[in-house]
């Protein structure tokens, strides 16, 4: 059992892994990144749509780390230009435990002005050097929903 739910993690891994590559590799030409680095570290990273002669504000990520320089929480904010301003888009939070490393995701719920909708929890099993091996993500939404 154990060796088929890695075989699919590594699997879901290398596919997620080749999508995103390719993506990427067509996508390029019309993006361009600025990052802000602090103490080596990527604190913000906002994303521009190329236009012609012309940069469009895209979207923006805004990055956390603990005092091991482990990431904990990424924000992402996505350019709204109805308002000329940035809008909150989704939020991931980490937490690293002995043998597991827990993320949280949310997009933002504009009605009650917090990181409350579409949640999604994944729990991310290490070997003994660190590396996830096994995943398993639980809906929250849902999980918060059946509980009322």
């Amino acid at each position: 059992m154990k060796a088929t739910n890695l075989f699919k993690a590594l699997a879901f891994s290398v596919l997620t892994l080749v999508s995103a590559l390719n993506t990427e590799a067509k996508a390029q030409d019309n993006f361009i990144t600025n990052d802000e680095v602090k103490n080596n570290l990527v604190v913000s990273r906002t994303i521009y749509k190329l236009d012609g002669n012309y940069l469009h504000n895209h979207i923006r990520y805004e990055f956390a780390y603990d005092e091991q320089n482990r990431l904990i929480c990424k924000t992402a904010n996505k350019w709204d230009g109805t308002s000329d301003k940035w809008e909150p888009y989704f939020q991931m939070t980490y937490r690293y435990e002995a043998g597991e490393i827990i993320m949280n995701y949310a997009r933002w719920n504009e009605s009650n002005h917090s990181y409350s909708k579409d949640m999604q929890q994944s729990v991310y099993a290490l070997d003994e050097d660190n590396t996830p091996v096994v995943c398993q993500t639980v809906d929250k939404t849902v999980s918060m929903a059946e509980h009322k």
